[in-house]
């Protein structure tokens, strides 16, 4: 989706010089000291209860390092001094210990940061594939997930897997005892298949099953998950009132905070699935019940209750504006007086902030308008325009509000929408298979008329109605965007747009979805690979977009009929397609792939990365025996 800005969320330059911030924070001070408006509300979006008489440069300098993302003015300085995640990586690859410990000494959350936006690598990822127990135990010791692995395959590549299933049995002993020793928590206990019940109850939003099971390991009430979420904090983000009675009535604590700091009355319906036309019952009995349990008043248990009082109070003390999330936990406890009065009180109805987890600024914004669009909430949808919310949502790797309101059909919200100045991306377009629409965009793109920033970064109008075309079932669209783009046969951004098309759903039209992706598939090399190596028929047999073993068997013949190469290994699991169908046991390729001329034994490949190998880790007999017996045969 395209990035955009928002004026109240900076973003450092490439080379960012430390005097140059200095500076900022002096005319931020100075613009403050007078009254300036833009100024007063970063100030106030940043610091709580600021005074211009007080306000001093060290205060300045606060509100500029959050401004940029960082919690502090030395974390920002660090950063600008070369303290980055992309510098522990190195340090971690080279094994320089030494290194590694003041980079993470001047700035901790550097342990779980992805190396970008588009690379979930973490630098536990790479203490193990360079097999580096030592840095594999300091980063362990110093907080970091094994368990967070690599999109597009998560569940393939996080640290602890890549570990188990590469044999470096000394770092899996490593990052088990690190684990023992920090405690256990409920998402350690559930995977190690030690509540695997609770896992499936948790899925259906069985409650009566949850409490069985908690009831059978109680250490998990006051466990917490990696981000601090206790089971209190999920029963109370789902909006579960009978788990909740429960785990209140066995101890559970209500001042339980996530790392981030909230507590259950913080998360009261914060999760989106919680929404129901009964969310406002639901939330008002729940947050009564945690307060008669001990929890403290917040803005949020304010708004579920409709306190008005109470929350003018606290913005009249300063403890409102530089609080997340207010008006998107309006939006989705359904109470419309209580988002018209917070916006009242001037809080951003976008609620832009920087993405967690990077150490580049990356921006996201608009949630509770999308919120709307997606629950159907008009009257809300609004209000969030009516104070100046920006139509053209950003919220990052989803939807837009307009989006969703075409995805629904939900003919008033896009004329509200559309009304405010809110128009589809080239990718929406694609998405929705709006042919018309398509047509205008490219013409509008070939007289000039694109507006900036509307297309992903490094794209255009052209690639990204095809990439949201050949996602869909809208060959016309495809058509369409083939005729304005001109991408080389090898370009590996083909990779990246035919991965969207290994898409498909029960209501699907297959036959249109597939013509559109032969379409694409005509103009480029079957064998472009992702920036992990990974081929096309890498990504078939890891299908993660739910395709069925017929829908795998004919994308790969599609593949394999233009020239797709079997012989290619991924970089991470150091596999051939073959391998990775005997990952994930995808039998019916291995047979398909076994009669195109794949060997089965693969003398050149890693012992632990060879197909056999594979269907041994993973416990798949049948997939090991059509091994076994192809390569009989070919002796």
């Amino acid at each position: 989706m395209p990035s955009g800005k928002h004026p109240s969320v900076r973003t450092l330059r490439d080379r960012p010089d430390l005097i140059q911030l200095k500076r900022q924070a002096k005319d931020l001070l100075k613009a403050f000291a007078v009254g300036d408006a833009d100024a007063v509300a970063a100030v106030n979006a940043y610091y709580q209860g600021a005074r211009a008489d007080v306000f001093a440069l060290h205060d300045a300098q606060l509100v500029l390092a959050r401004s940029y993302g960082f919690a502090s003015w030395p974390k920002l300085k660090a950063y600008v001094d070369g303290v980055t995640v992309h510098r522990l990586a190195d340090a971690v690859r080279a094994g320089d210990l030494a290194t590694a410990r003041s980079m993470v000494e001047a700035r901790p959350e550097l342990i779980n940061l992805c190396i970008a936006e588009d690379d979930e690598h973490r630098p536990l990822h790479y203490a193990v594939i360079e097999r580096r127990p030592e840095m594999v135990r300091f980063l362990m010791q110093h907080g970091a997930d094994p368990r967070v692995g690599i999109w597009p395959h998560r569940d393939a590549t996080s640290a602890l897997t890549l570990a188990t299933e590469r044999g470096h049995a000394e770092i899996v002993a490593i990052m088990r005892d690190e684990e023992k020793r920090r405690g256990s928590s409920p998402l350690t206990a559930m995977r190690a298949g030690q509540a695997a019940d609770l896992v499936g109850a948790f899925e259906r939003g069985d409650e009566a099953a949850m409490i069985t099971a908690l009831d059978a390991h109680p250490a998990l009430i006051h466990a917490s998950d990696p981000q601090g979420r206790t089971a209190l904090h999920w029963a109370a983000a789902r909006l579960w009132p009978q788990l909740s009675t429960w785990l209140l009535a066995h101890g559970a604590d209500v001042k339980a905070r996530t790392h981030t700091g909230e507590t259950p009355m913080d998360l009261v319906a914060h999760e989106p699935g919680a929404g129901s036309v009964d969310a406002p019952r639901l939330a008002t009995r729940l947050a009564g019940m945690l307060l008669g349990g001990g929890s403290d008043r917040t803005a949020r248990w304010a708004i579920v209750a409709g306190d008005a009082n109470w929350l003018r109070a606290r913005h009249a003390e300063g403890a409102l504006s530089n609080q997340r999330g207010l008006i998107g936990h309006a939006v989705r406890s359904d109470r419309p007086e209580m988002l018209q009065l917070l916006l009242n009180l001037g809080l951003d109805p976008d609620e832009p902030e920087k993405l967690e987890g990077l150490d580049e600024v990356v921006l996201t914004w608009g949630g509770p308008l999308r919120e709307c669009a997606s629950s159907g909430k008009l009257t809300m949808a609004r209000i969030l325009l009516e104070h100046r919310g920006n139509p053209n949502t950003n919220v990052y790797a989803a939807s837009s509000a307009l989006s969703e309101a075409y995805a629904r059909r939900d003919v008033a919200m896009i004329a509200l929408l559309e009304r405010h100045g809110a128009r589809l991306t080239p990718v929406f377009v694609g998405e929705l298979g709006l042919t018309e629409q398509a047509a205008t965009l490219l013409a509008d793109d070939a007289a000039g008329r694109t507006p900036e920033g509307w297309t992903c970064p490094g794209s255009s109008v052209a690639q990204d109605l095809l990439w949201g075309a050949v996602g869909s079932s809208s060959p016309e669209i495809v058509r369409m965007a083939l005729g304005r783009l001109d991408l080389p046969r090898d370009d590996a951004r083909w990779h990246y747009i035919l991965q969207n098309g290994l898409y498909l759903g029960p209501t699907s039209n297959r036959p249109a979805h597939l013509e559109g992706f032969r379409l694409a598939l005509d103009r480029c090399d079957p064998n472009v690979r992702s920036k992990q190596g990974a081929t096309l028929l890498h990504d078939v047999a890891a299908s993660r977009g739910g395709l069925t073993a017929s829908d795998r068997l004919t994308f790969a013949q599609l593949l394999l009929d233009v020239g797709a190469r079997l012989d290619r290994r991924d970089h991470l699991l150091k596999s051939t397609p073959l391998g990775w169908a005997c990952r994930w046991g995808r039998i019916e390729l291995v047979r398909l792939f076994l009669e195109k001329g794949a060997d089965p034994i693969e003398p050149d490949a890693e012992e632990w990365a060879t197909p056999m190998a594979w269907a041994e880790k993973t416990g798949r007999p049948d997939v090991l025996a059509v091994l076994r017996a192809h390569a009989q045969r070919q002796l």
